[in-house]
């Protein structure tokens, strides 16, 4: 099967789907998008890649679409499979190219359309027009179900998943001797980006409450993106450089080291779909710290980890006390998302919805 799997991101989700599809289909990979496309996607075999800048940094609708046309007549795909909705899926939408799959990535069905007219109606478009939507939480195929009105046959949730073999369980202290970490330190870990979205100040206010009587604890933020700068001088300008490492996007065969080695991942974000980052989290068996997310609470409640409310740094900061002052509760909540995430998150079992998908999209239309 040719499939053409088109992205705006060009990240480390982008790279999971890839690397499966390239096992089985003949895959062409198109990116329209500012950043950079990571490593491990560049390094894959047999995947065939263009790239490219639009004119128009969030919009390829603007200045792409002779091109985004001539490569769909080129390589001739079987499928098309998009993802960011009113970015990318908008261009297979007005191609009129069928079978496309639609695969909503969070913020582009949860937040953007509701606060930007011209964007609920691309996103609307693409709903209406596409063959099937793949979603990873119940709360986003609502959302769509709610405002666009599809119907529920339609949709297809499943967690992307992670690869259970990579990201396993492993000793703490082996993890940070590797790592040349202190081996009695408390130490939170968050790898989300350096974006409005995932709430990072509140974060920042939250660790520097709570570390303020403490010289053993340590947060390793694995992070990049456009709030990096400012968060690097909030921590210089709050004494904070011996207590936070910022060590920034970190390849991710390097990241179950790291996972390894914390007591507690945090998540802090405002909006939410059903984040990898926690599903690496929880197949580390790690205490977890997230917020009242309507699509994480479909993994975490009070059996596995600490929900706090959105853009709290109250609740944030005693969410961090009660961790750091119970280690018992930290690996009772680990032992719970390591059995978790062995029946839910993997990758290798969700990818065959997937395959499912593209094999009845492509015989409906032929």
């Amino acid at each position: 099967m040719k499939v053409l799997y088109v992205s705006s991101n060009g990240g480390i989700h982008d790279y999971r789907f890839l690397k499966k599809l390239v096992e089985d289909h003949e895959v062409l990979f198109l990116h329209y998008a500012a950043g950079e496309i990571i490593s491990e996607i560049d390094s894959l075999d047999h995947l065939q890649i263009i790239s490219k800048k639009p004119a128009f940094r969030s919009m390829p609708l603007l200045s792409e679409r002779s091109h985004f046309k001539q490569i769909v007549k080129e390589f001739k795909p079987d499928i098309i499979h998009s993802g960011y909705v009113w970015q990318v899926g908008i261009l297979t939408a007005i191609s009129g190219f069928h079978p496309h799959l639609s695969m909503p990535w969070g913020s582009d069905i949860l937040t953007e359309p509701d606060i930007s007219f011209i964007r609920r109606l691309l996103v609307k478009k693409v709903m209406r027009t596409c063959d099937h939507v793949q979603c990873d939480a119940e709360f986003v195929k609502k959302k769509i179900i709610d405002d666009y009105g599809l119907p529920a046959e339609k949709i297809t949730v499943f967690p992307w998943g992670i690869d259970l073999e990579q990201f396993k369980k492993t000793d703490k202290q082996s993890a940070r001797e590797k790592l040349n970490l202190d081996k009695d330190k408390f130490i939170v870990i968050f790898n989300r980006h350096f974006e409005p979205v995932y709430g990072v100040d509140c974060l920042l206010d939250a660790f520097r409450n709570f570390c303020k009587d403490k010289n053993d604890v340590l947060m390793i933020m694995l992070s990049d993106g456009s709030g990096k700068v400012d968060a690097l001088r909030y921590i210089t300008e709050s004494n904070l450089d011996e207590k936070i490492q910022v060590l920034g996007r970190v390849p991710n065969s390097e990241l179950p080291a790291f996972l390894n080695a914390a007591d507690v991942y945090v998540s802090s974000s405002l909006s939410d779909g059903t984040s990898l980052s926690l599903l690496e989290a929880m197949a580390c068996g790690k205490g977890l710290i997230v917020t009242d997310v309507p699509a994480i609470k479909e993994w975490v409640s009070e059996v596995n980890g600490l929900i706090v409310k959105r853009g709290s740094a109250e609740e944030l900061r005693g969410a961090l006390d009660k961790y750091y002052n119970n280690r018992a509760m930290i690996e009772e909540h680990g032992s719970a998302n390591l059995s978790l995430a062995l029946q839910k998150a993997d990758w290798d079992e969700n990818y065959k919805k997937l395959s499912a998908i593209y094999g009845n999209l492509v015989h409906t239309e032929k």
